[in-house]
């Protein structure tokens, strides 16, 4: 069994489809949540890392942001396996060199097509959900692996790979999300009720290109990095 340290940035975060597929895998997820003061782990206790989203800016001055980007950056020192998403994709490129800023292309939310960077070499590609104003900008040795039309979808580097998109998302999560920022995002006139449609029919058909994602992902967890 391989411990995951889980790094969220919100009290309600939805975990979804990573601790889904971990549990079908028979690994556990140990939440850390290091806005609220809590210790991050200790490299030596687990096995992988995945860092998710959060409403806070990478190039904000939170000190736990500071912490993370140390954490994440010995991380991928030593080759442990890391997955960093939406918030967490922009605090691991700032770790590992990288920048974290304002999009540039404005708000990009509901299901969006992502396809790869070097469709000759392949990538990734797929239909995923993705809710974020921010963007990043990988690391200069980073290999960027895809894109939608706005933004810079997916890098690597060493043991990480850093996704823009939600792959871990649930339709509950998604309801969720949509349910506190619906108001604000009719306000700058997004269709809120078609991005939900939208989703509930993505969800219903089983988020098929999220949990290739996952399962590829955790394919390449190295045995040697188990804990029990």
């Amino acid at each position: 069994m391989t411990t995951i340290a889980v790094i969220t940035h919100v009290d309600r975060a939805d975990v979804g489809l990573v601790d889904e597929v971990a549990r079908e895998r028979g690994h556990e997820c140990r939440i850390v949540r290091p806005y609220r003061g809590e210790r991050l782990s200790e490299l030596d206790e687990v096995g992988a890392v995945v860092a998710l989203g959060g409403p806070q800016a990478a190039y904000e001055d939170h000190p736990y942001l500071a912490d993370e980007e140390r954490f994440l950056s010995e991380a991928v020192g030593a080759d442990v396996p890391v997955l960093a998403i939406c918030l967490g994709s922009q605090v691991l490129a700032r770790a590992l060199g990288g920048a974290a800023h304002p999009g540039g292309a404005g708000l990009e939310a509901g299901i969006i097509d992502v396809k790869p960077a070097d469709a000759a070499s392949g990538g990734i590609a797929g239909r995923f959900f993705s809710f974020h104003s921010d963007s990043m900008t990988p690391p200069a040795s980073a290999e960027v692996l895809a894109a939608s039309d706005r933004y810079v979808q997916a890098w690597a580097l060493g043991s990480a790979l850093a996704v823009q998109f939600h792959p871990e998302m649930t339709l509950a999560g998604v309801n969720e999300l949509l349910g506190l920022e619906g108001p604000k995002l009719e306000r700058f006139g997004a269709d809120v009720a078609a991005m939900q449609a939208e989703a509930e029919r993505y969800f219903a058909a089983g988020a098929p290109d999220a949990r290739d994602l996952l399962d590829h992902w955790f394919d390449l967890l190295p045995s040697d990095r188990s804990r029990h």
